[in-house]
Order: structure tokens, then C-alpha cells, then sequence
């Protein structure tokens, strides 16, 4: 078995790439971060994010074997195609073999690459080694440009498929990404904001409108998160991509759950783009994201 994988984190912002110790899972040097516009065409996309893995090759004079990639679906994982379609990114990767087409441009088989959806990838690092490890049954979230969700149970981290999922007049991502922040904060300010960590600091400096949004988002996500609790029964509700925007939030959600009586603890992730790629890393050993003792 291969000590060291190469973890890659694709997302709407571009792509991070680390060689991962599956070992001692913990990145070891060579941390690539570059920004790729997710709307650019099939052949940057790939091209850039291929010229990323080798610069990270590169810097550690590491051979391109095993790579866990960590990327948002919709998305046929497993043959790697990407279903991807008129939700702003991605869109020139519709119905096309990702696997493949990476494969191809780095000289390897496609045989070397796994592939699952980014937030059960952080939430799975995080249960490895970061805020929710020792934890038997999590219910994880990323919040950020979209609704990320993931489950550890049983010994597995798998997809939580949530962000779909009916809620109010649409769908779960309508009122718990960022798009619905954004548009709120400038329903009332007339400012439009299309980053979380911008939105948050104006929140926090100025006179309490950007607070006002930040707990109707609060709100949004306790009635989101009592259509599942009941039923999944997590000992810890862990959240991450929240990008300093905790503190606005999150005391409510607490203080909703207190008053239904609900004591399940809410943690921060912990571990940043490392879980990510620790998780996507982690996938190389048997195609699953399972936690071994």
C-alpha cells in the first residue's frame, strides 16, 4: 500500500493539493493552493487542475501515483462523470469523464484516481484526526457557496445528499448557501457580496443588519436540521466552510436547539482545507471513507 497519496480539494474557488500521510493521516509538505474559476472551459479546467497535481509533484519529488479527489456533485463518483448542470459551476464538465480526462493529461490510469463529494471528504478528515474524532455518529455540514452534508455512522462517512432535499418553497441549498445570505444582505443594504467572509466581516462592523440576516440563517438552518435530527440521533452536529462566520450564528442555533431540548453538541471543524484532503486521501485505500481502528 502506498504511504503517501496525493489529497486534492476542488472547489468553486479553485483547487488545493497535498501529499497525505494514510499512515499517520497528516499532510506532509507541499501544499498547492491555486485559484481556478469553475466557469472556464473543459480543457483549462482540466489542464489547470492537472497543472497543480504536478506542481505538487514537483516540490516533493514525489512520482503522481494514488490520488483522492474531493470535488461537488452532482457527480457519478465512482465512474467519475460530473452531472453538474445550470447550478453555476462546473458546467462545461457536464456528462464528461473527469477520471479519464485528468488521468490522461497526468500519465497514469484512471484506476489511480477515487473520487467522492467534498463534505463527507472534510467531515471524514475530521473524524480521522480533527474536532470529531472519537465520535460514533456525526451529522456534518459545510456552509458555504452551496450546502455541503455528510454522515459518519457505523464506521463509514458517506454523502448526506441533503442539499436537495425539500425545504420551504424550494430545496435545502435555496436558503443555506451563501447565494441566500448575499441576496438578504442586500435586500437590506443595497451591497451586493458573493463571499461568506466578506458578508461576515461586514456583519461584524456594522450596525446590526448584517446580525439580523445572520440569524434569520440561523433560524433557516435549526428548522432544517429538526427534519433530521430525529431521526439520525447524531452525538455531534459538526459544521464547517463557515469562514468566520460562526460567531454570528451558530449561538443562536444553539440557543433554538436548548429551547426544543435538544442537547446534541455543535463543534467547528478544526483542521481547515487539510480535512478535505486528508479525507480524499484516505478514500485511495479501499475506495470507501471508512475509519479503521
Amino acid at each position: 500500500m502506498d504511504k503517501h497519496v496525493f489529497g486534492v480539494g476542488i472547489n468553486i474557488p479553485g483547487i488545493e493539493v497535498a501529499i497525505v500521510d494514510i499512515e499517520e493521516k497528516s499532510i506532509v509538505s507541499g501544499f498547492v493552493s491555486e485559484n481556478v474559476n469553475c466557469n472556464e472551459s473543459l480543457e483549462t479546467l482540466i489542464d489547470s487542475w492537472a497543472s497543480a497535481i504536478e506542481k505538487c509533484s514537483e516540490l516533493n519529488s514525489l512520482e503522481i501515483s494514488k490520488i483522492g479527489i474531493g470535488i461537488p456533485g452532482p457527480f457519478d463518483y465512482e465512474k467519475g462523470i460530473s452531472l453538474m448542470k445550470g447550478q453555476g459551476k462546473f458546467d462545461a464538465l457536464y456528462q464528461v469523464n473527469v477520471k479519464e480526462k485528468l488521468a490522461e493529461r497526468l500519465n497514469i490510469a484512471p484506476a489511480n484516481i477515487t473520487m467522492e463529494n467534498i463534505a463527507p471528504c472534510f467531515l471524514h478528515g475530521e473524524v480521522l484526526v480533527g474536532a470529531a474524532k472519537g465520535y460514533k455518529n456525526v451529522l456534518g455540514f459545510t456552509l458555504n457557496y452551496g450546502l455541503g452534508s455528510g454522515r459518519h455512522h457505523d464506521g463509514l462517512t458517506e454523502d448526506g445528499l441533503l442539499w436537495n432535499k425539500s425545504y420551504k418553497d424550494g430545496i435545502a441549498e435555496d436558503y443555506l448557501g451563501i447565494q441566500w445570505i448575499s441576496k438578504r444582505y442586500e435586500e437590506f443594504t443595497g451591497v451586493s457580496i458573493v463571499d461568506m467572509k466578506d458578508i461576515a466581516g461586514r456583519a461584524k462592523a456594522d450596525d446590526g443588519i448584517g446580525q439580523l440576516v445572520f440569524n434569520e440563517y440561523g433560524e433557516n438552518f435549526v428548522k432544517f436540521l429538526m427534519q433530521y435530527v430525529p431521526s439520525y440521533n447524531p452525538d455531534l452536529i459538526l459544521i464547517g466552510g463557515h469562514n468566520n462566520a460562526w460567531d454570528l450564528f451558530v449561538p443562536h442555533v444553539k440557543d433554538r436547539l436548548q429551547e426544543k431540548h435538544i442537547k446534541i453538541p455543535i463543534k467547528p471543524a478544526v483542521l481547515g482545507d487539510a480535512a478535505h484532503l486528508i479525507g480524499a486521501a484516505d478514500l485511495c485505500i479501499d475506495g470507501k471513507l471508512k475509519l479503521y481502528s
